[in-house]
């Protein structure tokens, strides 16, 4: 499900109006209406705002249990193939010699970088990796 869809979710399962989340989150309602019809990609700054209005953690928007969608960008795993290609993989079912599995903590990792790389804030991106590069170089 991408941001969009789950903001407006949010939005009905909270009973409040757009106007109400524009109003509440300091955003203008031309703008919340792109977001949640996939118009627009939202900043991390906007989504810490539209959280606060709703009263959910800015993680609600990246749920787990979400399915991605067509229209979201795959996550890419290590191999280079879309993890979509690695959900089922320990579900149950018999792994395939040198098939890619993760963990839902892991899937969560992944989904979220790659909103974080899909929302072309080179500012953003820049952060991302020296994050990462922090993170690796206490390992």
């Amino acid at each position: 499900m991408s941001v969009g869809k789950r903001i407006v979710q949010l939005r009905f399962e909270s009973k409040i109006s757009q106007r109400a989340l524009a109003e509440a989150s300091g955003v203008a309602v031309s703008y919340l209406s792109r977001l949640e019809n996939d118009k627009l990609h939202p900043t991390v700054r906007t989504l810490t705002k539209i959280a606060g209005a709703l009263r959910v953690p800015m993680t609600a928007f990246f749920e787990s249990e979400l399915p991605l969608e067509a229209s979201d960008h795959c996550p890419v795993s290590l191999s280079g193939r879309c993890i979509l290609d690695h959900l089922f993989v320990g579900r149950g079912k018999r792994p395939k010699v040198n098939v890619e599995g993760y963990s839902p903590q892991q899937l969560e990792a992944l989904r979220l970088c790659n909103y974080l790389l899909h929302t072309r804030d080179k500012e953003l991106v820049r952060a991302l990796i020296t994050m990462l590069k922090a993170l690796l170089a206490l390992k």
